[in-house]
This record gives C-alpha cells, sequence and structure tokens, in this order.
C-alpha cells in the first residue's frame, strides 16, 4: 500500500498504515468493552460476545492481554469468561502462550480462579503443553514462581494432573 502525504495545519504527515488502523480498531473494540462490562444491561451476554467476536476478526495478539482484563473470579458470567477464553485460544500455540505468560503475574494475582483453569487449558492440549514447557524455560523468575504456584494448586486437586504438571513444573525449576 503506498504512503500518501498530506499536510494538516501546514505539516506533512502519513496515511496511517493497515496495521495503525487494526490497532486504533482494537482499541476502540476494547472500550466498547469496557463500556457493555460497566453497564451490564439486559444485553450483556449478547453484547459481549459480538464484541469479542469482532475482536476476533482483528486476529491481533495484543488483545489477548487486553482480555485478560475482563477475567472476574466472582463474574456471574461463567459463559462470558469462557468466551473470552475461546476468543483468545483462535492464535497460534506460540503467540497464545507468550502473551498468557507475559501477563502472567499481574492475571493470576487479579483472577487466580480463571488463570487457573486457563492453565489447566493449556496442559490438556496436546499441543499448547510442549510450548508452554519451552516458554517457561525463558520466562522471568517472576513468571515461573506464579506459573508454579498454579501448577502445585492443581496437583493439590489429585495426582490425576501430575503427568500433564511434572515438564511444567520442572521448567519453572530452571534459572
Amino acid at each position: 500500500m503506498p504512503l500518501c502525504a498530506c499536510t494538516v495545519f501546514g505539516a506533512e504527515t502519513k496515511e496511517p498504515s493497515r496495521d495503525e488502523i487494526g490497532a486504533m480498531n482494537l482499541h476502540e473494540l476494547i472500550r466498547k468493552l469496557e463500556e457493555i462490562d460497566r453497564a451490564r444491561g439486559d444485553a450483556f451476554v449478547n453484547n459481549f460476545e459480538s464484541t469479542l467476536g469482532e475482536i476476533a476478526q482483528q486476529g491481533d495478539p495484543k488483545s489477548i492481554r487486553m482480555l485478560l482484563n475482563f477475567f472476574e473470579d466472582e463474574s456471574p458470567f461463567d459463559e462470558v469468561m469462557f468466551s473470552i477464553i475461546h476468543t483468545i485460544e483462535i492464535f497460534d500455540d506460540a503467540t497464545f502462550v507468550r502473551e498468557i505468560l507475559e501477563a502472567a503475574p499481574s492475571f493470576c494475582q487479579q483472577s487466580p480462579r480463571w488463570a487457573s483453569i486457563l492453565l489447566m487449558r493449556i496442559l490438556n492440549s496436546e499441543s499448547t503443553r510442549p510450548e508452554l514447557v519451552r516458554q517457561l524455560r525463558d520466562a522471568s523468575s517472576e513468571t515461573k514462581g506464579v506459573v508454579r504456584s498454579l501448577l502445585e494448586k492443581i496437583n493439590q486437586r489429585g495426582p490425576q494432573f501430575l503427568a500433564k504438571t511434572t515438564a511444567a513444573l520442572l521448567a519453572t525449576a530452571q534459572m
């Protein structure tokens, strides 16, 4: 796409690139979600999920971390929380895991229940689990500590989880 020079108030500017336009749209959609979330009107679930669909169409990995802010452990709308999960799971495993791990410290503090549910979904995926282990090896010590704590809590639920958590636990121990 050729760049177009424009003059605005005597200064030459470029038209925004497709990526810049997409980013603006993503931020606008996130603001729309915030408004829907605050209002929680009669059509809350439908409006929220419709906007999630628009965000998914953007295909912007930045949306993963932005959407994590909407998780609430005490939400009366579990279906909305699962819709957020389905929206962020559309990305390839490497992108998905990278974004989750980068947000893990704040996400786990804000919403430990949903962080645990999301981690269990990662552990239950045959393709995503090895990606988690690979990226955990290089994660910050803070991220490793938060994920290790979640993994240990998952293991406390029962020994059946050990087979899926052991490699990830070992990856958190590597410094």
